[in-house]
């Protein structure tokens, strides 16, 4: 079979970019070929308002002074925030105490020395049959644990969790991640709008079929995600190995979306923040049950407060209007700060990854 091309990378998420690279590198004839009309994947940025970016997918560059892509974000000349914020925790009706802050902190240290014994003499099991259930901080380190893996504590592993390599430095990209990967992908050879419908490996080569005609290369490397593999959106002649198509299914996406609250902005910018001076710039916020939120309250500097959800509360968000999540984040947001901070907020948006047929889901 005569080729096209040496590779073909399917998917111009950050994973078919980097693909795409080693592949520029190593001198191959390549394309891209992406089902969206856009690359970056799971990494979008939008405009809450004009020139204010705001991510709906990746945010963060995790443990950063170990992420790649912290230096191809220096290479691109875009800036990634690596300021400390301060923080305080709001539970039920009041800002907790110092000596509630002392507890808190024990809970958290018991929780992941539970975690860091049992890995090394105990068979692995999910993250709630490792935690403390019957304290008042529970409901939110179950919160914020769903974040991490985008998906409840009684559905991920904690010997996962434990070898995590998490350095502690969480650097949001302040014209957006999404924007990175965009730049990032500039000037690569990408058929956007082009989806795969069938891939043979049969032969010698591979053959793939998109909705705008066949292409032929030595090799495939498909970067889908395990939402898109899992549902068999793509055909593939032969099958997948048993092997392969068991680990697609045991490692399907969770669910997580963020939440974003424009507030008013004046004229000065030092009048953009509607909130009191002294006000923290993350809260930890429980109602001491259902509702729990890590609110971010001004984003690399932009007039917005930040906040996601994932796991069970994700997916049911997603089926409900809009007005629901709405109604939920300033519901909080009432709770801290009293009930006319209403009137500081003009848009609100949400991602909705889990519906996305070109992802089907997040993390």
């Amino acid at each position: 079979m005569s080729s096209d091309y040496d590779l073909i990378i399917v998917g111009a998420g950050a994973a078919g970019i980097g693909a795409a690279r080693a592949a520029e590198r190593a001198s191959l004839t390549y394309t891209v070929v992406e089902a969206s009309h856009r690359v970056g994947g799971r990494g979008l940025t939008e405009e809450l308002a004009p020139g204010i970016p705001w991510d709906l997918g990746c945010h963060w560059l995790h443990s950063g002074s170990i992420n790649p892509l912290a230096t191809i974000a220096d290479q691109l000349g875009l800036h990634y925030d690596k300021s400390p914020t301060n923080r305080d925790f709001f539970l039920g009706n009041s800002w907790i105490s110092t000596e509630q802050r002392e507890d808190y902190d024990a809970f958290l240290q018991r929780q992941w020395t539970t975690m860091r014994q049992a890995a090394e003499t105990e068979k692995d099991t999910s993250v709630v049959d490792q935690t403390e259930l019957d304290t008042p901080w529970s409901p939110y380190y179950c919160y914020w644990q769903s974040l991490m893996s985008s998906e409840d504590v009684d559905q991920y592993s904690f010997r996962d969790l434990t070898n995590y390599n998490d350095t502690g430095e969480d650097w949001p990209v302040t014209p957006g991640y999404g924007e990175l990967l965009t730049q990032h992908a500039h000037g690569l050879n990408v058929s956007l709008n082009t989806n795969v419908e069938h891939i043979d490996w049969s032969g010698t080569g591979v053959s793939v079929t998109t909705n705008r005609g066949t292409l032929k290369a030595t090799a495939v490397i498909v970067t889908v995600s395990t939402g898109v593999l899992g549902a068999g959106d793509i055909v593939f002649t032969p099958e997948l190995p048993v092997a392969s198509r068991e680990a697609i299914d045991a490692l399907p996406l969770g669910c997580y979306n963020n939440f974003a609250l424009l507030y008013d902005r004046q004229t000065d910018r030092a009048h953009e923040w509607p909130f009191e001076p002294d006000t923290p710039e993350r809260i930890d916020y429980s109602d001491g049950n259902d509702v729990n939120f890590a609110f971010k309250l001004k984003c690399s500097g932009w007039p917005y407060v930040y906040c996601a959800v994932a796991g069970r509360q994700a997916r049911w968000l997603e089926r409900q209007p809009i007005e629901e999540s709405e109604s939920m984040m300033i519901g909080a947001l009432q709770s801290i700060f009293g009930s006319d901070i209403k009137k500081q907020f003009t848009r609100f948006r949400i991602s909705a990854w889990g519906g996305d047929p070109l992802v089907r889901g997040a993390y």
